[in-house]
């Protein structure tokens, strides 16, 4: 009895003495380590960077097609070219192409006559400014004229064409399809592809050097 009583008594005067100690603003501060310091917290480990590759030959790929030169009237002319170019640089492409057209020459109310023309072509293209682009075109065609020394017999000819333009590019979000081109180039030898058997007409496949193309590229 005596010593459960004894017992019980030094027990209180322990945490008397522990909550008299927490509560007392002048006990000293735990001892500190010397190896304690303030909590650092680690950054997140680096990333791995994405190599950043060059484009490869496919992905400068550019693919698509035209339609033109469109001409209507007393020389009506529809053609369609598909085309293939590469991205030579972020602002130079260079392509080329085959070439088909129909043609309707109306010589009068009551003659005419229609034909179709093939070829092919090279053209680059440089962008300038934003939507802006530069263009040069070598076109190379085989038409038929009419031999007016020959009772008007059809006859075949190659005739080759150097244009130069410009072109408002529309972008389409494709890989190898990337851009609509609205296109117009002129004919620097329009005046040169003549009939060889009758000078004053022309056989270039349009009414007017100026050529206007809707070009997917």
């Amino acid at each position: 009895m005596r010593k459960s009583f004894l017992a019980l008594v030094v027990a209180s005067l322990w945490t008397f003495d522990a909550a008299a100690q927490t509560a007392n603003p002048d006990a000293p501060p735990p001892p500190v380590r010397p190896n304690d310091g303030p909590i650092k917290v680690l950054d997140a480990p680096p990333r791995k960077q994405e190599d950043q590759r060059p484009p490869s030959a496919l992905d400068r790929l550019r693919l698509g097609g035209s339609i033109g030169p469109l001409s209507f009237g007393t020389v009506t002319s529809i053609g369609v070219s598909p085309v293939a170019g590469y991205q030579v640089t972020n602002r130079l492409s260079l392509g080329g192409g085959f070439t088909y057209q129909y043609t309707q020459l109306r010589y009068s109310s009551t003659s005419k006559s229609s034909y179709d023309n093939y070829g092919g072509r090279v053209f680059g293209m440089f962008n300038v400014y934003e939507s802006i682009n530069l263009n040069a075109e070598y076109e190379s065609l085989n038409v038929q004229y009419r031999d007016h020394n020959a009772s008007g017999v059809r006859r075949r000819t190659w005739i080759n064409s150097a244009m130069v333009g410009a072109s408002y590019s529309t972008p389409v979000g494709g890989r190898f399809v990337r851009a609509f081109n609205l296109m117009l180039l002129y004919n620097l030898s329009y005046n040169n592809l003549v009939n060889p058997s009758y000078p004053a007409e022309n056989i270039y496949p349009t009414s007017s050097p100026l050529v206007i193309r809707a070009v997917l590229f």
